[in-house]
Parts: structure tokens; sequence; C-alpha cells
């Protein structure tokens, strides 16, 4: 790989990076919005209280179940926005490769979503270690759910899934797409094997009828 594309290839890392960061502020000021109105609510039940009116024990004890909901949704976001900020702090670094496609999996959601589509994923039991770049192969998955969702037939289901093959490991990115985007699809496929190229892995795709699977391979430690 040379220079211009060793440049190109940080580049797209750092819109990747941008772009995660974007989805999860959108996610946490819906959550910040929603429990603002929950804390409107309960001043509006304090001031009734005050001036003599009975408390409606039952809307009370909803109103505050509702805003621990906000709040467990709202760190459960912030951590899994932490595992994926906290790849990028080393190049090479030993972690499960379950987990961190999880979590992945997870971030993608909302993308997935947007695009009318649904996303399934199915994991190996235990742990799978790996030793590799974690940011890097994070932005290798996106970027296969990506290539499927810039194409997607609507209301399919984008399915991700890892098996162990020989001294590695595969994940399996899978979904049916609409014919006439080959142009598209091969920019992004290319773009997708320069990634497992940097990170001494392999990319194979395969076509069944409107079915694209995109298989990553991976080295385990």
């Amino acid at each position: 790989m040379n220079d211009e594309e060793l440049r190109r290839l940080r580049e797209a890392e750092l819109a990747f990076f941008g772009r995660i960061a974007a989805g999860i502020s959108h996610d946490m000021r819906n959550v910040l919005s929603i429990i603002g109105e929950y804390a409107g609510l309960l001043e509006d039940l304090a001031a009734l209280a005050e001036r003599g009116k009975p408390v409606d024990l039952e809307r009370l004890k909803k109103v505050s179940g509702s805003v621990g909901r906000q709040v467990r949704k709202g760190t459960e976001t912030m951590e899994r926005f932490s595992r994926f900020a906290h790849a990028a702090d080393e190049q090479t670094a030993s972690f499960d490769l379950a987990g961190l496609v999880e979590n992945t999996a997870a971030l993608a959601q909302r993308h997935v979503a947007q695009a009318g589509c649904r996303l399934e994923v199915e994991l190996p039991e235990g742990a799978l270690p790996v030793r590799s770049n974690p940011f890097s192969l994070q932005r290798a998955v996106h970027c296969a759910v990506d290539t499927i969702l810039s194409c997607p037939k609507r209301e399919e289901m984008i399915a991700i899934r890892i098996v162990r093959e020989g001294p590695g490991a595969v994940i399996r990115v899978s979904g049916r797409v609409e014919r006439g985007t080959d142009g598209e699809l091969a920019a992004r496929i290319a773009q997708l094997s320069a990634v497992l190229s940097e990170l001494r892995g392999s990319l194979e795709t395969s076509a069944t009828d409107d079915t694209l699977c995109l298989a990553l391979s991976v080295p385990i430690e």
C-alpha cells in the first residue's frame, strides 16, 4: 500500500469514527430529551402536591420507572461507544472477536433501521481470541454491513455470523440486494478488501440469486 492509499484509508477511518459518534450523539440527545420531559412532569406533580392535591402514587411510580429505563438505555449506549472508541487506543491488541462484532453490530442497528432493514447476529459460544487492530476490524464489519445497505431490498434482514474456519475465523455478512447496482458494489467491495488486507485478512464474495455474502477472514491468536 503506497502513501496515497494509506492516506485515503486513514481519512476513511476518521470519517467512520465521526459517523458512529454522530449516531451516538443523536441517540443520547433523544434519551436526555425524554428524561427532560419526565422531569417536567415530576415538577408538575410536585406543584400539585404543594397546593394540597393528592399525589397519584401509581403515576409517580410509572414516571420514575420510565426515567430509570432511559438512564439504563443511555448508560448502555455510552458503554458501547466507550468500547468502540477505546479500540483506537492501540494498533494491535488481543481481544474477543465475538464481543467486538456484537458491539459493532449494536452500534450499526440505528443505521440499519434507517435503511428499512433488520440486523441479526449469530455468535459462537465462548470467547474467540484474536490479535489484530480492533478499530480497523470494527470498521471492516461496519463497511460490510454498509455494502449490503448500499443497495438493499427493504424490509429485508442482514445477517452477521461468525464461524471458526481452519487457522482463523470468518465473519459472514449477508443480505438480499437489488439488481443493477454492480458498479457501486464493486467500489465498496474494493474498499473493504483494502481494509482487510491491512489486517492481514482476506475477503471472499459470493452471490446466489439476489443474495450477496461477504466473508471476512481474520487470523485467530
